[in-house]
């Protein structure tokens, strides 16, 4: 017996054991500058320098996809930073949290969403990654490469957070430099064409579909960026933490967003991936399939705690579970790797209409959220109710989900889709504002409502942690 215990605690000082659960005091650690490595790793990669190609691949010339590109991870980058600090006061996941806006079974819809959004990231980036590896070698095909390059990012995640970070702190240093190195090869190959270098206004709605493009890219990271901070001590600088995420996210996003919009540019008849491979030859595609190792990686962990959570409904899982754990991100990882294979032919075509979705449902989330935890409570939240239907956030909190549902109902107008294009797009000039008019109108709404009823307690005083909070072991 003693053996086993021993051999127990053992294994989780490398495998993480926790979850969804509140981490206590004893299992933080981490400093703000770690974040600001994370989030470099976790941007600096090729499905950005696929995306910074298809700004200029939806018409926009190259000095126009830059300012689109710096503008959209600008306001987007700021969004998600704010979401992250979160992460050290409450100890939780993002979507147990919102649990405080929309209700204990309110929050519900929150789940399989960003389950999809993860599933889809998973499959869009095992797809980039197998068409860069079959750049290097044809023996191979995209499904066998896929599957091949799961398995590293399966790896990773059995090890959990910390390992996590690791890898993420390896990826920020040598994908950065090779990406140093391609764009001094790329300005050497050749020079851009007069028409890609003109300063001529772009239609309006064309300039904004790429910001979008770029705010979405950003944002996609709101629903899970608490994910990655709450095992950071509670007493965790917020500004700093603040802007290590926030430049991690700006200079990483637009730095490699700026070498596909190059690319794309440069070379218009290929895909960014085969023009890596051209200027850069073959080591340049190993390293960008490598650095989307990671990022599948952190999509399976973040979707495996939406199901958890949609677990968690019925059934109060334990607090410290390998199995737990695991068993769900398993699941995930490969319900991406099996989208990959199915639909490889097309997804990365379909990219752009997919984030943009994406962007209709997370807008009105994100601005409850941040109005409620900055300007409602200011961060003063009931931990232990996050995990009980009688707790005091109620089973549906009718404010917040109100608010979402008008934010939402805001979008629709200002919508402009493949399949739908809103009836006030074409007054505009075709420009798609609704992540804007999605995110004020949700904002304003939920402090309406909060304004309106002057009974309701606009602080929560934290409950003291049970027991099983305040046991901790290091992840």
């Amino acid at each position: 017996m003693a053996v086993s215990v021993a051999r127990n605690e053992q294994l989780r000082r490398y495998v993480e054991n926790r979850h969804i659960d509140h981490i206590p005091a004893g299992a933080r650690h981490g400093k703000p500058w770690h974040q600001f490595a994370f989030w470099w790793g976790g941007n600096v990669n090729v499905f950005n320098v696929v995306l910074g190609a298809v700004t200029v691949s939806i018409g926009l010339t190259f000095w126009w996809a830059l300012i689109a590109i710096g503008l959209g991870t600008v306001v987007g980058a700021l969004l998600i930073a704010l979401h992250a600090t979160q992460g050290p006061r409450l100890g939780v996941p993002q979507s147990i949290q919102s649990r405080g806006q929309f209700g204990f079974y309110g929050a519900a819809f929150m789940f399989p969403a960003v389950l999809l959004l993860n599933v889809g990231f998973i499959a869009a980036e095992l797809v980039i990654q197998a068409q860069a590896m079959t750049g290097v070698t044809a023996a191979l095909s995209i499904p066998l490469w896929i599957l091949i390059l799961a398995v590293p990012s399966l790896v990773i995640g059995i090890f959990g957070y910390r390992w996590i970070h690791h890898v993420m702190q390896a990826t920020a240093i040598v994908v950065g430099i090779s990406l140093v190195i391609m764009l001094i090869q790329g300005l050497r190959y050749g020079s851009l064409p007069a028409a890609e270098m003109t300063w001529a206004r772009p239609p309006a709605g064309l300039f904004l579909a790429g910001v979008a493009l770029l705010v979405i890219d950003m944002l996609s990271f709101g629903p899970f960026v608490s994910d990655y901070t709450r095992y950071l001590p509670v007493r965790t600088n917020g500004r700093r933490l603040f802007w290590a995420i926030y430049a991690g996210s700006v200079l990483a996003t637009f730095f490699s967003c700026a070498i596909g919009a190059y690319l794309a540019a440069l070379l218009p008849s290929l895909d960014p991936v085969a023009a890596v491979g051209k200027i850069s030859g073959p080591w340049a595609l190993v390293v960008m399939a490598a650095s989307l190792v990671n990022a599948n990686t952190f999509n399976a962990y973040t979707g495996s705690f939406q199901v958890l959570a949609f677990g968690s409904m019925w059934r109060r899982f334990r607090s410290e579970s390998v199995t737990v754990r695991l068993i769900p991100f398993v699941l995930v990882m490969a319900a991406g790797v099996v989208t990959a294979c199915l639909g490889y032919a097309s997804f990365v075509t379909n990219l752009t209409n997919f984030l943009d979705v994406l962007l209709v449902l997370f807008i009105p989330w994100s601005a409850v959220n941040l109005a409620d935890y900055f300007l409602v409570r200011r961060g003063n939240y009931d931990v232990a109710s996050f995990f009980t239907a009688d707790g005091v956030y109620g089973r549906f909190a009718w404010r917040g989900l109100l608010a979402y549902a008008t934010g939402l109902a805001a979008e629709w107008p200002f919508v402009s889709q493949p399949g739908y294009t809103g009836p006030l797009v074409r007054a505009l000039g075709g420009a798609d504002i609704s992540w804007l008019a999605g995110w004020f109108v949700s904002a304003a709404v939920y402090l309406l409502l909060v304004a309106l009823s002057p009974g309701w307690a606009r602080h929560d005083k934290p409950s003291p942690p049970s027991p099983r909070y305040a046991r901790g072991m290091t992840p």
